[in-house]
């Protein structure tokens, strides 16, 4: 009997010692939640986890979504994010995690010398395009620049760089003006003289245009922005076609690269006319009007654009500057969509290319042409 109650007793315990074990290992572990945001240049994907509790979890994040990631599109900055967690025996558990979005560095879409080589005393114009920066400047004892050119005039070879700053970081570009000595004959050093002063004069004219694009620039509220259209002052004195060069089709390149550096990039400023000038000048013609079907062909109605254009003229007398007006004759037609933007009492119905084609071939320089012919320069229909 003794053996039995003893046996009863081991057994009793074996029983508790179970129980008490099975009840330790059965119960669920606290809930806990975790998130991590990995940002990109645009946008933060937060991703949410969780450990412990009693299944299923339900997850709501700070901004209403119920997903275990989701991306979000955001401007640089710092974000912080909350996610709460509840599981199936409501326990609670809530967490933050944030992100930084950082600021992209500035673009230099282009930095040129014009001209690349010159002697000495002659100047050379540096020439760009940047956007996205807070600050700029150039070496060689340029320093801070706020416009888009400035004019040097380098006693030696001299290579300058242009350093766009902003808080996410720094862009640099190279442009290389190349210097040669003067000769020390009378002859060629006057020549010298004479090419120096000419240097000095299409320096001029650039820093001209520029200023233009400054107060136009600065009337519409910006700050050191790139004028969209603002023709300069050149008297164009002929009419230019695919296969000219001179002076003054290097010009008509100037005013189409600063008009829209992505329509005509500075950098291909050569005074040829070639394939690239006629297509900017076709987009340039559609898209203020000059003409509908873009010929390519700089012509009268083209250099009277341009005129037109000069500085801060004002068409329409409305107060608002051509360069910045959509509607220079406020006829209600935008200017992109106006055959005659500049006459509100002319109709805006596209000018049929028999207008500018054979029937102006008997006329001399449009004098003798009808409906609108151009002459013998519209005889092949490319006269704008």
């Amino acid at each position: 009997m003794t053996q039995n109650k003893s046996l009863s007793f081991g057994a009793a315990a074996l029983v508790a010692a179970f129980f008490v074990l099975f009840s330790f290992t059965g119960a669920a572990s606290a809930l806990t939640a975790t998130c991590v945001g990995a940002p990109s240049a645009t946008n933060i994907t937060w991703t949410a986890s969780t450990a412990g509790g009693v299944d299923p979890v339900l997850l709501l994040w700070g901004n209403g979504a119920t997903t275990s990631s989701q991306t979000v599109v955001v401007s640089p900055g710092t974000y912080a994010m909350t996610l709460q967690a509840t599981d199936a025996s409501s326990t609670v558990a809530t967490t933050t995690c944030s992100a930084t979005v950082n600021q992209a560095a500035p673009t230099i879409t282009s930095f040129t010398a014009l001209p690349t080589s010159i002697t000495t005393g002659q100047s050379a114009v540096l020439s760009w395009v940047v956007s996205n920066a807070s600050s700029t400047s150039i070496n060689n004892g340029v320093g801070t620049v706020s416009g888009t050119s400035a004019t040097v005039s380098p006693t030696a070879t001299t290579l300058y760089t242009l350093t766009a700053v902003n808080p996410g970081g720094i862009t640099t570009a190279n442009a290389m003006v190349t210097v040669t000595a003067t000769s020390t004959g009378s002859g060629s050093g006057v020549s010298a003289q004479i090419q120096a002063l000419l240097a000095q004069i299409k320096a001029l004219q650039a820093q001209i245009v520029q200023l233009i694009a400054g107060q136009v620039g600065s009337g519409s509220g910006g700050s050191g922005g790139t004028a969209t259209s603002t023709p300069g002052c050149f008297n164009f004195g002929r009419d230019l076609k695919h296969g000219d060069q001179g002076d003054d089709v290097k010009e008509l390149q100037q005013e189409l690269a600063h008009n829209d550096p992505t329509l005509f990039p500075p950098g291909l400023i050569s005074g040829f006319f070639g394939p690239k000038t006629e297509a900017a000048l076709k987009m340039l013609q559609r898209r203020f009007g000059i003409d509908v079907s873009g010929t390519g062909f700089f012509g009268p109605r083209s250099r009277a654009h341009f005129a037109a254009m000069c500085g801060n003229g004002d068409n329409d007398h409305d107060g608002i500057p051509n360069a910045q007006d959509y509607d220079d004759d406020n006829d209600g037609t935008p200017d992109a969509q106006d055959a005659f933007p500049f006459n509100p009492n002319a109709t805006s119905t596209p000018l049929m290319m028999g207008n500018h084609g054979e029937n102006g071939k008997n006329g001399k320089n449009g004098e003798n042409g009808k409906d609108g012919n151009h002459g013998e320069n519209g005889r092949n229909g490319r006269d704008d």
